[in-house]
């Protein structure tokens, strides 16, 4: 049986859940446990409207995960020893390129546990993710406003993640993909293209933004934040073209942008050390030698 771990934020649920689509399709014995902490929680449900329950299974299959993570545990082997239970954790181990391996059924009890974000591992089922995540409809007055015109314009979506990817445990592994440097060629590269384009900023450093990016024509998106968080993605989908980040946030709201002359423009790496990656889709527009 293979389990899918659904954890951390929107962006890798999105990703965990479209492998488990592809899974579920492989192998109808697919399952998944949900241990969403951090961030808002399990968003799938709220925001997709997505049928991910707790059962009697899903609890018995949490409990061998955590007990396989803490080894030491005498209960643990107690319960694998008597009820003769073979099991194991695949990680991605910060190597996020396609594996074909992993699409195919394993013989023991096993639990991916990694963000899976390649389209590679669920394109086959395509129509069905993009049919999960279609976002609910806005109901307040300034997402319904920035919406109308976001329609109306020549919208490029840019997301500028830095916050979390600057403190000591991420910089080295995703904090120094998308420059100054990065954003001002991808910015220049969108201007020959698109007349008059309008750029929608989405960020968590609106200062830095302001001191060292230049636009000729644009919207700074801050009012949401929280469990409102997901309109950003959904705004951004809604913009004819984006500017993405490293981030499974941004990922997603360029994926779900429905425009079909869209112009995506992604970093060529995922990660610091990254001499090759399937991260973004082959048909966007990679940046390298900035």
């Amino acid at each position: 049986m293979d389990v899918i771990v659904f954890f951390n934020g929107l962006g890798n649920q999105m990703s965990q859940y479209a492998f488990f689509l592809r899974k579920k399709a492989i192998n109808s014995s697919t399952e998944y446990i949900n241990i969403c902490k951090e961030h808002n929680g399990l968003e799938l449900n709220r925001i997709f409207n997505l049928n991910i329950k707790s059962t009697i299974k899903e609890r018995l299959l949490f409990f061998i995960f955590k007990s396989l993570i803490v080894k030491k545990l005498k209960i643990f082997r107690f319960v694998m020893k008597n009820l003769r239970i073979k099991a194991d954790i695949i990680d991605e181990n910060f190597n996020y390129s396609f594996r074909k391996e992993f699409l195919q059924p394993s013989e023991i009890l096993s639990f991916y546990y990694g963000g899976w974000p390649s389209e590679k591992y669920f394109i086959d089922v395509k129509e069905q993710v993009v049919n999960a995540f279609i976002f609910p409809k806005f109901e307040d007055a300034e997402n319904l406003k920035c919406e109308g015109i976001i329609k109306s314009n020549e919208s490029v979506a840019i997301h500028i993640r830095r916050g979390d990817y600057l403190t000591a445990e991420n910089i080295e592994l995703f904090g120094r993909v998308c420059t100054k440097e990065y954003f001002e060629k991808a910015i220049s590269l969108i201007e020959q293209k698109i007349e008059d384009p309008h750029f929608y900023i989405f960020s968590n450093d609106i200062p830095w933004v302001q001191a060292n990016l230049k636009f000729k024509k644009y919207t700074i998106i801050d009012f949401n934040s929280g469990k409102n968080s997901w309109k950003d993605m959904a705004l951004m989908s809604k913009c004819k073209h984006n500017i993405i980040s490293n981030s499974t946030f941004s990922w997603w709201g360029a994926y779900l942008n429905s425009n079909p002359g869209k112009i995506v423009i992604s970093p060529s790496k995922y990660l610091n050390n990254d001499i090759k990656t399937d991260f973004y889709p082959e048909n966007w527009t990679r940046l390298s030698d900035y």
